[in-house]
């Protein structure tokens, strides 16, 4: 890796943990001499990050002007969503009749430690577990370009994620809680029961799908009787 190249991993690094952690607001206009004196790098490799940032869906450039933060809101997290919805069903259909019955159990095994997660309230392990049962059952599905853009949609949700619920993470993790957790579980169960009784067909699929749409109702429940409180 080149000088030039390490300087343009650090400004990107730097700037994106920034837009991620919300240190900038929506909109707001990046001044590239600014952020030269800001980073501590000459202005190439400032441009270089922004524009692997805008790649990303962080930084947009307006008309006859410099580069400033993506204006998201709820919605696009929504609609990701929605999308991400429809490609893991659609994985998960594929990859049932691929799945051993050693996958399987793998798969209730993991189902078993989500429950031991969420009654300890570990919140870091329940994400990586609920990762893992998912890829695994991906990892099976013959459709390897279908994969790659789902895990480039579920990277690109997180970030959304984060951005748009910076506020409202730990009132939407609070008020969800056990009900919703439990219910992911349930989801998962019938999932695997289904994969494991050879129903890999539309039944199957809608499972999948409704697992995923019921959580972004929630959420949709829970933000809107707050703003009408």
């Amino acid at each position: 890796m080149t000088a030039v190249q390490s300087k343009v991993d650090f400004a990107h690094e730097i700037l994106r943990t920034r837009i991620v952690g919300s240190q900038y607001a929506a909109g707001q206009r990046l001044i590239i001499d600014n952020l030269v004196k800001d980073i501590g790098v000459s202005q190439a490799p400032i441009r270089e990050a922004l524009r692997r940032l805008e790649a990303e869906g962080l930084v947009e450039y307006g008309t006859n002007s410099g580069p400033s933060i993506v204006q998201l809101d709820k919605t696009h997290w929504f609609n990701l969503m929605e999308m991400k919805a429809v490609l893991e069903a659609y994985a998960t259909r594929a990859a049932a009749p691929l799945l051993s019955g050693e996958e399987i159990s793998a798969l209730r095994e993991t189902n078993g430690k989500l429950l031991g997660a969420l009654e300890e309230f570990d919140f870091e392990a329940w994400t990586t577990l609920n990762r893992q049962f998912h890829e695994m059952i991906h990892s099976r599905c013959p459709n390897v370009l279908l994969i790659r853009e789902l895990q480039r949609l579920s990277q690109w949700t997180d970030t959304v994620s984060s951005l748009v619920f910076a506020r409202e993470r730990g009132i939407i993790i609070q008020t969800l809680g056990l009900s919703a957790g439990k219910e992911t579980i349930g989801f998962h169960t019938r999932i695997i029961d289904a994969i494991e009784n050879g129903e890999a067909d539309t039944n199957l699929e809608e499972i999948s799908r409704e697992h995923t749409l019921v959580l972004v109702r929630r959420v949709q429940e829970k933000l809107s009787n707050r703003s009408a409180a």
